[in-house]
């Protein structure tokens, strides 16, 4: 079992820069209608799914290393890949 959770993931998104997090809420938004703070508390299993149809594959692989490397200094070791399947594993999230 991995230590992530959604609370780590709404921090993760907080602390992003400013540009960055107005991007994926408007890339998010008109993709899906639906901000993507939704998608992190709501439907955790559907953001890899999200990221990579509002960004791109290439994009969404990018947030997620950042992820990871921020996942790392807070205390919870997670590599990309591994996120990859908790973010589209609905049963992670059960």
């Amino acid at each position: 079992m991995s230590c992530v959770t959604r609370e780590l993931l709404v921090r993760f998104y907080s602390s992003l820069s400013f540009s960055l997090r107005v991007m994926v809420h408007y890339r998010v938004v008109s993709t899906y209608g639906k901000p993507f703070d939704f998608f992190l508390m709501e439907e955790p299993w559907r953001v890899y799914e999200v990221l990579e149809r509002a960004l791109g594959r290439h994009n969404a692989e990018l947030v997620l290393r950042i992820l990871s490397e921020w996942l790392g200094r807070n205390g919870c070791s997670t590599s990309p890949e591994e996120l990859k399947r908790i973010l589209s594993d609905r049963g992670y999230w059960k």
